[in-house]
């Protein structure tokens, strides 16, 4: 009998994979391992960056006689600044919404150091630390205060403790010495014309323990309008003259009033000189003029004169 041969082709299940399928899976793997170390390297280096474009706040501190001005500026808002000396009490300082905060505090006698620390909102902070010294007795620096009144400017020196002189001179002239009086020395007055033109005053204060302050500033000097009066016959003849221009002209004749402006629109004469008349009256008459120049001074005067 002939004889059947039966030959399954189908491969058997179990059986080890093929070369080039292990090839793919070790290659798909190495892949996806490779993208893990890159996500985990950009990570890195982004948490890296952004820590390192953090900025601090800034801090200075200043010594002015026996207190420190403390200024604290930063991009983002101060939580809080706290200090302390030595190893004393510490103090806090709230930043109240704040990015720039200026605080003066006390400078104890002795050598001192001062610990002081800022914290912004997001709890970045800046340390400070710095030695101090104060020696007993008087170092505050007197205060100079320069007021203009009209055509002259009133000089106020003061101290807290006490004054000893005042020194003061316009451009390169010689100076002028102001001794502060035994019964009111802590204060000292003096007021003088501004020179016509612009000119440098300097002041210089200087208290009993030695402390000295100087002030330099730039005046520029003007007069004030002037006013001529004369008379022909029944007329008052008034001629008003300024060098800067003069703003307007007002009088009062026999209760009666007068304005160039009687509006007060602010509109300046634009002229430096003046000249009207004005007819009196029979009998007596009273009259007082106010010239206004548009530097801001004026002048006054006032007359009777019987028609």
């Amino acid at each position: 009998m002939n004889q059947i041969l039966y030959m399954n082709s189908s491969k058997k299940k179990g059986g080890p994979l093929e070369i080039k399928t292990i090839l793919r899976i070790f290659a798909i793997l190495c892949i996806i391992f490779g993208l893990i170390l890159i996500g985990q390297a950009s990570y890195g280096i982004l948490t890296k960056k952004q820590e390192e474009g953090q900025s601090v706040p800034l801090v200075e501190v200043l010594q002015e006689g026996n207190v420190l001005k403390i200024t604290v500026t930063h991009d983002k808002l101060i939580d809080k600044i706290t200090y302390h000396w030595n190893e004393d009490t510490e103090y806090v300082l709230q930043g109240k919404g704040r990015n720039q905060i200026e605080e003066t505090i006390d400078l104890p006698v002795g050598t001192n150091i001062l610990q002081l620390e800022v914290t912004d909102i997001n709890g970045k902070t800046a340390a400070y630390s710095q030695m101090y010294e104060l020696e007993e007795g008087d170092v505050t620096k007197p205060e100079i205060e320069l007021l203009v009144e009209n055509a002259k400017v009133k000089i106020v020196a003061k101290d807290e403790t006490e004054l000893d002189y005042m020194l003061y001179y316009w451009n390169e002239e010689d100076e002028t010495r102001v001794d502060a009086r035994e019964d009111f020395n802590k204060q000292i007055e003096e007021k003088i014309d501004i020179l016509k033109g612009e000119n440098t005053l300097t002041i210089i204060a200087v208290d009993k323990a030695g402390n000295e302050t100087t002030k330099e500033q730039i005046f520029r000097g003007v007069k004030k309008p002037e006013i001529n009066l004369s008379r022909n016959g029944n007329e008052l003849i008034v001629k008003v003259t300024d060098e800067e221009g003069i703003q307007k002209i007002e009088y009062t004749l026999n209760g009666q009033f007068y304005s160039t402006d009687p509006q007060n629109t602010g509109n300046a004469l634009n002229a430096k000189e003046v000249e009207f008349t004005q007819t009196l009256a029979e009998g007596e008459n009273k009259i007082t003029i106010t010239a206004y120049s548009i530097s801001g001074l004026s002048t006054e005067v006032s007359g009777e004169t019987t028609i």
